[in-house]
């Protein structure tokens, strides 16, 4: 049985991620899941794991951080949604990759590359924390969305993204809420828009909204590890920030 480690900030990833495994490779056990640089280091300095999946971002870092304080010698599968440039400095240094978002397929054609190297393996030396720099320098800034088209009084209104406070989901439909308070129907998922909008304005606080930091009055202890966030313009419903993101959202919010 072959030992696993998943390194995610993002639960329902980490969680789709150990499903997929259990479909595609059955004899890899998932024997941890940690979410930060921290917590990855307190792991793997008691404990070793034949495989890692490492995810680039996480709660409180740069994965590559892990590899300035840890001699680690352990197959490293990144996970990650850096652009074909920076995947160019994965491929040089004959390091197996997944480009978010992945399906079964590519999964499986990467395990099956990391199989192939352990029963062949070939002396490298992976300098981590230089791949760091190399992608670090080639990465291109992201093109998020600027503005909304929507339809309005039987014609089309474009709605800067600045002006949004909050988007969120009911009854099968998506609406973005305005600084302003007006609601304007959108034809796309909350899942399409988490891609397209800036990070560092917007956080998907749980599956039915996503808030802009504008947006935000208020942060409450909900329960122990829960928020419930005080918006303006006031939502319709309680907007509850999820205990395994409630730590990602302090950091986000104090930025």
């Amino acid at each position: 049985m072959t030992n696993v480690l998943i390194v995610e900030d993002e639960m329902p990833s980490a969680r789709k991620l150990k499903s997929m495994l259990e479909l595609v490779a059955p004899d890899l056990k998932v024997c941890e899941i940690t979410d930060s640089v921290q917590s990855t280091i307190a792991f793997l300095s008691n404990n070793s794991v034949d495989l890692i999946f490492l995810d680039i971002h996480l709660a409180d870092g740069n994965s590559f951080q892990l590899f300035e304080q840890l001699n680690i010698e352990t197959p490293v599968i990144f996970t990650t949604a850096y652009d074909q440039y920076a995947i160019q400095a994965f491929n040089h240094n004959s390091i197996g990759y997944l480009l978010k978002p992945f399906g079964s397929d590519k999964l499986k054609a990467v395990l099956d590359k990391y199989r192939l190297n352990t029963q062949s393996p070939r002396e490298q030396s992976i300098d981590y924390q230089l791949l760091g720099k190399m992608i670090a320098q080639q990465q291109v800034q992201p093109e998020y969305r600027e503005r909304f088209l929507v339809h309005y009084r039987g014609k089309l209104k474009p709605v800067p993204i600045n002006d949004v406070a909050y988007i969120y989901a009911e009854n099968r439909g998506v609406f973005i809420c305005t600084h302003e308070g007006r609601i304007y129907d959108i034809n796309q998922t909350l899942e399409q828009l988490s891609e397209e909008l800036n990070p560092r304005q917007f956080f998907r606080a749980n599956r039915k909204f996503i808030v802009s930091v504008l947006a935000i009055v208020e942060a409450h202890l909900y329960s122990k590890s829960k928020l419930k966030l005080e918006l303006k313009p006031a939502a319709n419903t309680e907007v509850i920030v999820s205990s395994d993101k409630a730590s990602k959202f302090k950091q986000w919010l104090a930025r």
